[in-house]
C-alpha cells in the first residue's frame, strides 16, 4: 500500500447514493480515509449493512479505513408530517411540545401544525423569540403561545423538511445529553468494534464523560475491552465557551459549523472554525471541519468557486480532516465529489509552507513531557537532515498524534501492531498506518520488519534518509524516548 500523499484525510457520509461495495471501493480509491454512519437516519440494523461493506472493501484494499457513528445526541427535531410542507413567507407555523418516546408515530391533522420533542416550548420562548428551523433554511419569530404550544410566523418561502431541525438561538435545552435510541446506538457502535463515535451537542466535558462511562460498562463482541474514540461535535454557544474542557476529555472535536451558524451570529463561525481549529491540533486531538462543504455537488457536478475556496481555507488552517455529508449520502455525484475535494487538497498541500508552521509553533507545544520534547526534535531532525519520512513504532498512536500536530512536510509512517489502532489512526493528519507482526521483542528487529514493508510497499526506497522514532523498551507505553536517523540501504 503506497502512502498517500494527501495528508488532510476525507470523511464520507454513507446513504442511499453510496451504500454501494462498487461505490464505496471507488470512494476509498479517489482518497476516502473514514466512513461516517448518520445515527439521525439509521438504525443498528440498516447499519450493519455498510458497516459490512466497509470493512470488505478496506480488506480487499489493504487500505486503513475507520468506521465512525454519528450519534443523533439531543438534537430538537420537528415530527407529525410525512410529506415535505411548502410555507410561504408570513405563514404561520404552530409547534406544540410532546413527548420524545412516541413523537415519530403522530401524524398531525392539521396542515400547519408539527410536534417537537422539546419539552415546555412555550415556557422556554418568550413573544418576538427568534426561531430557526431546518439548520438556517427558514427563520421566524414567536407571535403567540399557549399551554406547550407556541406559533411562528415564518419569515421566508420554501419547502420543509420531515424531521427537520429546530433552533432556540441562545436557550439552554433542558434535554437529557443520552436518549435511549442515543444509548442504543453507542451500545451497536461498542459491540461491532467501530473505530470513533461522533457524539452531537456536545456542551461541557461531563458529556463526554457519560458516554465514557457508558462504554466502559458495554460489552464488544469479541469480549475485548472498548477501544472506540470520543469525538465532541461543537454545535453549540455553550459547547464554545466550553471548549476547553471538552478537547481536554474528548479523543477529538468536529466543527459542525451547520448548527453553529444557527446558533451564533453567522459572521463569527468562520473566526471560531480557524480558533478551534488550532486548538484542537496543539492538543494533540484531530479536527474535522463539516457541514456544507461541497453542497451544491448534490445536483452539480461541479463546486461553486466559494465552496472550493471553503475547503481550501479549512486545509490552510491545518484541519486534520474534511467531511462530506449530504454529497455522498443522497447526492448525485458521490465518487465525483470526494474526487473534487482530493484535487483542492492536492493544490493546497502544495502550497503550505511546512518549515514555516513548524518554526511557528508555540513554547508550550515544544516543551512539556519527555514525549512532547522528542516529537518536536524529532521533526527538527528531519527537516536538518531532509529526511524522507518520520518512522514511528507506537502501541497507543500517541507518538503518531503528537508528531502530526507538528503538521511536518514529510509523512508520517506509523507503525502498529494492533488492528483496531491501524484502522483508527486513518484520520490522523499526515499519518499513514502500517502493521507489523508484533513479534519483535528488540529495536533492531522491529525497525528492520518495518523498513522491510516500506520497501516492499513502494513507500521507501534505498538510499532515503529516514528519521526513526521509538519507546524503549519497547511494547511499553508512554515511553517515546529514542530518536534515530538511517539511511536505507
Amino acid at each position: 500500500m503506497p502512502a498517500p500523499e494527501q495528508r488532510t484525510k476525507i470523511i464520507a457520509t454513507l446513504g442511499p447514493a453510496s451504500e454501494s461495495p462498487e461505490i464505496i471501493r471507488a470512494l476509498i480509491h479517489e482518497g476516502v480515509d473514514v466512513f461516517r454512519l448518520n445515527f439521525s437516519h439509521k438504525s443498528g440494523a440498516e447499519a450493519d449493512s455498510a458497516l459490512t461493506m466497509v470493512r470488505e472493501a478496506r480488506t480487499g484494499m489493504g487500505r486503513p479505513v475507520a468506521v465512525m457513528a454519528d450519534i443523533k445526541g439531543p438534537a430538537l427535531r420537528m415530527y407529525g408530517y410525512r410529506k415535505p410542507i411548502a410555507i410561504e413567507a408570513g405563514d404561520l407555523l404552530e409547534i406544540e411540545s410532546r413527548p420524545a418516546e412516541s413523537i415519530e408515530s403522530l401524524e398531525s391533522p392539521e396542515p400547519r401544525l408539527v410536534y417537537t420533542n422539546l419539552p415546555d416550548i412555550d415556557r422556554l420562548c418568550v413573544i418576538g423569540q427568534r426561531i430557526v428551523l431546518m439548520d438556517g433554511y427558514f427563520a421566524g419569530e414567536v407571535v403567540s403561545k399557549s399551554d406547550d404550544r407556541i406559533t411562528v410566523r415564518v419569515g421566508n418561502s420554501g419547502t420543509l423538511r420531515s424531521k427537520a431541525h429546530l433552533t432556540i438561538p441562545g436557550v439552554d435545552y433542558p434535554i437529557p445529553f443520552l436518549s435511549e435510541k442515543d444509548i442504543s446506538d453507542i451500545g451497536w457502535a461498542v459491540d461491532r468494534e467501530v473505530d470513533y463515535i461522533a457524539l452531537s451537542f456536545v456542551r461541557c466535558a461531563s458529556d463526554i464523560e457519560e458516554v465514557r462511562r457508558l462504554v466502559q460498562r458495554l460489552h464488544t463482541g469479541s469480549g475485548r475491552k472498548s477501544s472506540i474514540k470520543l469525538i465532541a461535535k461543537i454545535e453549540s454557544a455553550r459547547g464554545l465557551a466550553n471548549i476547553d474542557e471538552i478537547i481536554r476529555d474528548a479523543d477529538g472535536i468536529m466543527v459542525a459549523r451547520g448548527d453553529l451558524g444557527v446558533e451564533m451570529a453567522i459572521e463569527t463561525v468562520p473566526i471560531a472554525q480557524k480558533r478551534l481549529i488550532r486548538k484542537g491540533y496543539f492538543a494533540a486531538k484531530p479536527v474535522i471541519t463539516a457541514t456544507q462543504m461541497l453542497e451544491s455537488m448534490m445536483e452539480s457536478p461541479m463546486p461553486t468557486r466559494a465552496e472550493a475556496s471553503d475547503v481550501a481555507n479549512a486545509c490552510f488552517d491545518s484541519t486534520s480532516a474534511v467531511m462530506l455529508s449530504g454529497e455522498t449520502a443522497i447526492g448525485k455525484y458521490p465518487v465525483q465529489v470526494v474526487r473534487t475535494m482530493s484535487a483542492i487538497i492536492d493544490q493546497v498541500e502544495a502550497e503550505f509552507d511546512y518549515e514555516d508552521f513548524h518554526s511557528d509553533v508555540p513554547p508550550e507545544v515544544r516543551s512539556g513531557d519527555v514525549q512532547a520534547i522528542m516529537s518536536y526534535n524529532a521533526v527538527s531532525v528531519a527537516y536538518q537532515c531532509d529526511a524522507k519520512a518520520i518512522l514511528v513504532l507506537t502501541e497507543t498512536g500517541k507518538a503518531a498524534r503528537l508528531i502530526s500536530r507538528l503538521r511536518p512536510r514529510m509523512p508520517i509512517l506509523a507503525f502498529m501492531s494492533d488492528e483496531s489502532l491501524y484502522n483508527q489512526m486513518a484520520l490522523n493528519w499526515g499519518v499513514t498506518p502500517f502493521l507489523h507482526s508484533g513479534k519483535g521483542e528488540r529495536l533492531d528487529v522491529v525497525v528492520q520488519e518495518a523498513l522491510g514493508i516500506c520497501k516492499k510497499s513502494g513507500v521507501l526506497s534505498s538510499g532515503d534518509r529516514i528519521v526513526i522514532v521509538a519507546g524503549l523498551p519497547l511494547a511499553h507505553k508512554g515511553t517515546t524516548n529514542m530518536i534515530r536517523v538511517e539511511t536505507l540501504s
